[in-house]
C-alpha cells in the first residue's frame, strides 16, 4: 500500500462530508484517503471542535538534513568546479556542513543535485 500525503483539501473534504452525515466507508471510496486516516482526522476534529481545522498528517519518514539553499550552495559549488568531490565540498564550507557526514554530501550530490561521479581523462 503506498502512503499518500493528506492535504488541506482533503481534510476539508473529509470534514465536509462526515458532517452531513455520510458514512466513513463512502468518503474513502469517495476521496481516496485510506480508513484509518478518515477515522483519525474525524476524531481529531470532533476534540479540537467546530472551529479549529485539523492539520495534515506529518510527512512519512526521517527528516532531511540539508536544507533547499545548502543544496542550492553545494550545486553552485559543483557546477563552477566539476572536480570538486565531495570531500573537498564539505572542507570548502566548515561551518555549513558541521554537522553533516560525508556520506550525506555525497548522497546529496547525486540524489537531490542529480550530480554524476566525474572522472578526469586519462
Amino acid at each position: 500500500m503506498s502512503r499518500r500525503l493528506t492535504t488541506r483539501v482533503d481534510i476539508a473534504a473529509v470534514i465536509a462530508l462526515y458532517k452531513a452525515n455520510h458514512e466513513l466507508r463512502d468518503i474513502s471510496a469517495q476521496i481516496g484517503v485510506g480508513l484509518h486516516i478518515e477515522q483519525k482526522l474525524v476524531k481529531r476534529y470532533c476534540e479540537l471542535g467546530e472551529d479549529m481545522w485539523p492539520a495534515h498528517l506529518p510527512k512519512p519518514g526521517r527528516p532531511k538534513l540539508l536544507f533547499p539553499r545548502t543544496l542550492q550552495d553545494i550545486s553552485c559549488q559543483v557546477k563552477s568546479n566539476p572536480a570538486l568531490t565531495a570531500l573537498k565540498v564539505k572542507e570548502r564550507d566548515p561551518r555549513l556542513l558541521s554537522h553533516i557526514s560525508l556520506s550525506c554530501v555525497r548522497q546529496s550530490l547525486h540524489d537531490a543535485l542529480r550530480f554524476e561521479s566525474f572522472r578526469a581523462p586519462s
